[in-house]
């Protein structure tokens, strides 16, 4: 055998246990991916979210569970219930939540997921952590119509138009006096029919912050422009375990425009003084509260 042929030999056998090592590890790779999502596909999720949600009086019922490529789970017509009354308030309703648990909360049994859901045309992303008897939350929405909104059903106004935003909350055992939390909103679109039957108020884009803190929310720089009015609001709601029961303080701006004169001359007619001559003054339940 020639001098070229065995030195040419070591640099085969060499490569040959290089891919043997690289087959090795990709089938290693597989089964522990495998292996994961074996774990969480047989997550507890129904045990898990009934015990975030329960001392909120809230409860998730879904019909069916499968997995979801890469990992994860995705959870089937899916109903949120309001437990503070009997039967049970109907919430929030969608075809489809996404979860996955962050891979330590299975090594510490201590619930951790990131959801993903579609909600009323549009969607919503979350991380959920529980912490001790605090459960926070990140959360952003995205294009959620406010039309297809069932909590915001019960207070007797029906808003229409899309709403986005982003916030984080800290949640304590449901009890409202002691969470917080604060979130941006952006609505596009937005119009507002005070009761069936009144002409509708185009709102255009809104904006604004909400703080969270001792049971009252907090309204700071809630501003309308491009609708039939040009307003700004700032005040307080007092929330209620019944939302509907909830009261409002709050002090609004109203400049009306051109097409709001035009539609609303009657109703701006009505208020308690014309609206250049400040601002007026919401109180009362905040379904139907008083204005001065």
């Amino acid at each position: 055998m020639s001098e070229a042929v065995r030195r040419a030999k070591p640099p085969i056998r060499a490569a040959r246990r290089l891919s043997r090592r690289w087959i090795i590890v990709g089938v290693a790779a597989i089964c522990l991916f495998l292996f994961a999502d074996f774990l969480i596909a047989s997550f507890p999720y129904n045990d898990s979210l009934s015990r975030l949600l329960a001392p909120y009086q809230l409860k998730l019922v879904y019909q069916e569970q499968h997995l979801s490529l890469p990992i994860g789970v995705e959870l089937d017509r899916v109903d949120l219930f309001s437990t503070a009354e009997k039967p049970d308030h109907l919430l929030m309703q969608t075809n489809a939540v996404f979860l996955a648990p962050v891979i330590t909360s299975l090594i510490l049994g201590r619930p951790r997921l990131r959801v993903d859901a579609r909600l009323y045309g549009g969607s919503v992303h979350t991380t959920v952590r529980q912490a001790a008897d605090v459960v926070n939350t990140v959360f952003q929405l995205e294009g959620v119509s406010l039309a297809e909104s069932q909590p915001l059903r019960q207070f007797g106004m029906l808003l229409d138009g899309q709403l986005s935003g982003a916030g984080s909350a800290n949640l304590s055992d449901g009890d409202l006096t002691t969470d917080n939390g604060d979130a941006r909103i952006v609505g596009a679109n937005v119009t507002l029919e005070i009761t069936r039957g009144f002409p509708r108020i185009r709102l255009g884009a809104v904006s604004g912050h909400l703080e969270l803190a001792g049971g009252i929310v907090t309204l700071d720089d809630i501003e309308t422009h491009g609708g039939d009015v040009e307003g700004k609001a700032d005040g307080e709601i007092q929330l209620a375990p019944n939302l509907a029961a909830s009261t409002i303080t709050a002090r609004v701006y109203l400049t009306p425009t051109a097409s709001g004169r035009d539609h609303f001359g009657i109703l701006f007619n009505m208020l308690p003084h014309p609206p250049a001559e400040g601002p007026y003054y919401l109180s009362g339940p905040l379904a139907s509260p008083s204005i001065k």
